[in-house]
């Protein structure tokens, strides 16, 4: 079988299954060996930033001469995206040897498509004689396929509301769910200045050193670029500033991590800083004369972010679609201070909605912000950009990952792939 039939296949295996808990996950892993990915583990944990948070750490320790695997999710365009092993992502035929090796060990025990793709990433890794793993949490993280791995670092990036049906309709319930991921004694990093009051109380009953943002580690940026005041006194001036799209409380957050497991040196940190690259996140392009942002803001509280991030002086023309289980009319309140109007596009997958849908869920909302629905995203992204060159307005695409990875694609097409990214 091809990876494509693979995924396919485990797609129609286990097609809406939501089966939190580790039970079945850890008797399959035990079958496989139970062999940890590295000799250091850090996961990461959060409501959102958690990809910013991974890629950081990535370059980190990549820039410091050590070999890295990552594995994150949801992929924007490629499965492959979810496995990344010393900068390379997974080849399919590596894929498939660690998929055969799942499906041989699990015998009668269902597993879903996430958890084949933690245990493929958990395979890979232990294969590549790697020094740290970097593990991104898919959901939660007490019940999350990667916390089968006891982590020597838990960063939880930031905490708010997602995912509610199963991990609670509240901020101290959801902090609960993350801090799942501390193990006793061992660190806990925190991105955010105020962390659910759940998320201290496990560390302290686990007796976990604790970094908090703005407490014990801080980012100032300066006339000559950026200064980190880490705990543990591990301090860094940097005469450069990461990408502006990115988060600087994310950029923190992953560096105090990094230097709770070495001494990092300011030059190689720079390297790592200035190479920063993290598609669908504030990600500008330019094709066809007008000026494009895609972002995977895709729950209320990333939105607000991505707001606050590009400012409401300038008025876009937003592309808007997500998942049906998302809090889209509370999205569309935060987008309507910087958007003129919004094209209501489609989102492909299994929790996707039509456009019609989507409108469905919306009539009551801002019904003051002009708005159109489309039958497929191409016809939302070609109608959007003639509003916009109407009005002399940008494109904002936001929303679900499907939606961002398809008008990415459409965009490449409609630019030969010379898009200015």
């Amino acid at each position: 079988m091809t990876l494509n039939d693979w995924l396919v296949r485990l797609e129609r295996l286990h097609p809406q299954e939501m089966d939190l808990g580790l039970q079945r996950l850890r008797q399959v892993f035990e079958r496989l060996g139970a062999r940890r990915p590295a000799p250091q583990v850090i996961t990461v944990a959060g409501t959102n930033g958690k990809g910013s948070v991974v890629a950081t750490l990535d370059a980190l320790f990549r820039a410091e001469g050590l070999k890295v695997g990552v594995t994150t999710s949801p992929h924007l365009h490629h499965f492959n995206e979810r496995i990344v092993i010393a900068g390379r992502v997974a080849s399919d035929a590596d894929i498939i040897k660690a998929f055969e090796r799942i499906e041989r060990a699990r015998g009668s025990i269902s597993l879903t498509y996430f958890e084949f793709a933690i245990l493929a990433a958990f395979e890979l890794m232990a294969d590549s004689d790697l020094d740290v793993a970097v593990l991104e949490v898919g959901l939660g993280g007490r019940l999350d396929a990667v916390n089968l791995i006891d982590a020597d670092v838990a960063v939880i990036s930031s905490v708010d509301l997602d995912h509610e049906a199963w991990l609670g309709s509240d901020r101290e319930t959801i902090g609960r769910e993350k801090a799942g991921i501390l193990r006793r004694g061992r660190p806990l990093v925190i991105g955010e200045l105020q962390p659910p009051q759940s998320v201290l109380d496990r560390a302290d009953e686990l007796e976990v050193p604790v970094y908090r943002a703005g407490f014990d580690f801080h980012w100032v940026e300066t006339t000559a670029g950026a200064m980190f005041r880490g705990g543990r006194e591990h301090h860094l001036e940097l005469g450069c500033l990461p990408p502006a799209r990115l988060l600087p409380s994310n950029i923190a957050a992953a560096l105090q991590a990094a230097s709770l497991l070495l001494e990092l040196v300011p030059a190689h940190v720079h390297d790592a800083l200035t190479g920063l690259d993290l598609p669908g996140r504030a990600q500008h392009r330019q094709v066809m004369g007008s000026d494009w942002i895609l972002d995977v803001a895709h729950n209320p509280h990333a939105l607000a972010a991505l707001v606050a991030k590009i400012g409401t002086e300038r008025r876009w023309v937003a592309v808007f679609g997500t998942f049906r289980d998302k809090r889209a009319d509370r999205m569309l309140e935060l987008l309507e201070p910087c958007v003129a109007a919004v094209h209501l596009a489609p989102t492909p997958g299994s929790r996707g909605q039509s456009a019609a849908e989507l409108a469905g869920r919306l009539s009551e909302v801002v019904p003051s912000l002009p708005r159109r629905q489309h039958g497929d995203i191409e016809a939302a992204l070609v109608a959007a950009r003639r509003d916009a060159c109407r009005q002399a307005l940008g494109i904002l695409v936001v929303g679900s990952f499907t939606l961002v990875a398809a008008a990415d694609r459409w965009l490449d097409s409609a630019c030969g792939g010379s898009a200015t990214p």
